[in-house]
């Protein structure tokens, strides 16, 4: 069933119930005003025939007869009148109205209601000549009947059509009300991997719908970076690893043909292990990559020392590295910080990760091969400083230094794949953290990273 159909629908039936509720207290007031009225009127009617019977004195079989004649023509009361031993004094018909019962119930109380489920009876006690009579009388409320009845079906026609009207307004309402939503949907199917630059337009009110199509938008959003990202990724990983497997494969065809002495044999070989030293390490760097694009979700969180995770970074890159880098490690404030402000919520190997690619960028594209490292810490925030007195980042670079495979001038100073600072970018937004850099040409570069708690 369509959205529109059920919420007209459910509008309808609550709507139908609130009017039922509606109409049948009309209908219940108004039939107890009926009864209530007519027992005023039954009352009236013994009350005036037992003047008639005391104070007339007329024959009774007379008073019986005229009774008859009436009742034809109009909807007169029957009585049957009772003295104070309860003995019938005078009826109308036979068998005669009432029981000891109902007499002793009206001496009680004074007078009387009950009805059937065609008569309404009325019993009073009534005094002549200080002498006590129990007068008991009935009647048919024809008229009041007829009216209440008639009131009765024009409510129940009246509800339905109602009700009728109620579901196609409300579902004229719905549509309306929803048609924001289906074009919504319209527009979402109308987006593919072949248009993901495509968006929702937004309507003009800020209501829940607004908050919809903006939630879309952001999806989109992410999805087209993230696709954008997969399609780059397989072209420049394609690219990037054509380079070494070619030179690797010639380098084996070379030996194997031309390659006559043991000298040539080991420089072809060398040439290949090289070849297949840079393939490793480019698939290193983009497992790395890999991982540190994962939701945060999925990464596995502990309490940590960022300080002691920035050792653990320093020794195993002086350890994996021929060439001697020199990595000193400072402590801005230690005498007036508290130790426990250097605890901090993350994912050690991830840290460790980016602790170690900025460090291996410093000393790398430096002559002296050297990166200082200053933490500062405080209870809301721990602050890293990577510097170093290398060839520096040319103005035009630094806003790209984080795109994936992106190299800048100073590519040719020393071998790279342009994916260390992109993993670094991703690991410390996966921290919520922030990372900056300045650099000046010729006199090094500084990189500090935010670690917020």
């Amino acid at each position: 069933m369509k959205l529109v159909t059920r919420t007209a629908l459910a509008y309808a039936i609550l709507t139908a119930f609130i009017l039922f509720v509606f109409a049948y207290s009309v209908y219940f007031v108004s039939e107890k005003n009926r009864e209530d009225e007519f027992y005023d009127r039954l009352d009236y009617k013994i009350i005036w025939r037992a003047e008639f019977i005391f104070d007339a004195q007329i024959d009774k079989e007379l008073i019986k007869f005229l009774h008859t004649k009436n009742k034809k023509v109009l909807n007169e009361a029957d009585i049957s009148v009772y003295d104070s031993n309860s003995d019938l004094y005078f009826s109308d018909n036979m068998p005669p109205l009432g029981d000891k019962k109902i007499l002793k119930a009206i001496k009680k109380k004074g007078s009387l209601n009950w009805a059937d489920h065609k008569y309404q009876y009325r019993g009073i006690l009534y005094t002549d000549d200080n002498r006590e009579y129990y007068i008991i009388g009935r009647a048919i409320d024809v008229s009041g009947w007829n009216h209440i009845n008639a009131f009765k079906e024009n409510v129940l026609y009246v509800y339905f059509i109602s009700i009728v009207l109620i579901f196609i307004i409300g579902f004229g309402f719905s549509y309306y009300t929803l048609k924001p939503l289906k074009d919504i949907i319209v527009q979402i199917r109308d987006i593919s991997e072949h248009n993901l630059d495509k968006r929702v337009v937004v309507p003009k009110a800020k209501d829940e719908l607004y908050e919809l199509t903006q939630t879309f938008n952001a999806t989109f959003n992410r999805l087209e970076k993230s696709f954008n990202n997969h399609r780059n990724f397989v072209t420049t990983i394609s690219h990037e690893f054509r380079t070494p497997l070619s030179i690797l494969i010639a380098e084996i065809e070379l030996g194997k043909e031309l390659n006559k002495t043991i000298d040539d044999y080991k420089t072809s070989l060398d040439n290949a292990l090289e070849e297949a030293n840079h393939v490793s390490e480019l698939s290193t760097s983009l497992l790395d990559f890999a991982r540190a694009n994962y939701d945060r979700s999925q990464i596995k969180m502990a309490d940590l020392r960022v300080d002691e995770v920035l050792v653990d970074a320093k020794l195993n890159l002086l350890n994996k590295k021929e060439v001697k880098y020199k990595i000193g490690i400072s402590y801005t404030n230690l005498d007036d910080t508290d130790a426990n402000n250097y605890n901090y919520f993350g994912n050690p190997y991830l840290l460790q990760m980016a602790f170690s690619n900025i460090m291996e960028n410093a000393c790398k594209y430096s002559d002296n091969h050297s990166c200082h490292v200053d933490i500062n810490a405080s209870s809301d925030k721990i602050m890293l400083t990577f510097s170093d007195t290398g060839i520096g980042i040319p103005e035009a670079d630094l806003e790209q230094i984080y795109n994936l495979f992106y190299r800048g001038k100073n590519k040719n100073y020393d071998n790279g794949y342009g994916v260390g600072l992109s993993v670094v970018k991703q690991i410390i937004s996966l921290h919520n953290g922030l990372i900056d850099v300045a650099s000046v040409v010729g006199n090094g570069t500084t990189f500090t990273i935010t670690l917020f708690k």
